[in-house]
């Protein structure tokens, strides 16, 4: 198997799996929570569990957030106290 191979596969995982890399998930907050919230806000709810986020996130989706249902999941991925994908952000 050659570079290019791997490179693809690697990157088709991550497709599939939907994750994503702490760059994605910092310029995915940064587009969707900024408008409205400070970035010190996000991060000062760090450690938050996945049921939190999910309602924080619902409850900004009913207040008309712009947030598409695959944009909520990678959020909620995002944000949730597993996810370590926001450290250069709210560093």
């Amino acid at each position: 198997m050659n570079i290019v191979s791997s490179v693809v596969i690697v990157v088709a995982l991550l497709v599939l799996t939907g994750c994503s890399t702490g760059e994605e998930c910092s310029q995915l907050v940064v587009e969707k929570c900024s408008s409205c919230h400070s970035i010190k806000k996000t991060c000062s709810q760090d450690g938050k569990d996945k049921k939190y986020w999910e309602a924080t996130v619902d409850q900004m989706i009913r207040l008309m957030a712009p947030i598409s249902e695959k944009e909520k999941r990678d959020l909620v991925k995002c944000l949730s106290k597993s996810s370590k994908r926001l450290n250069t952000l709210c560093e």
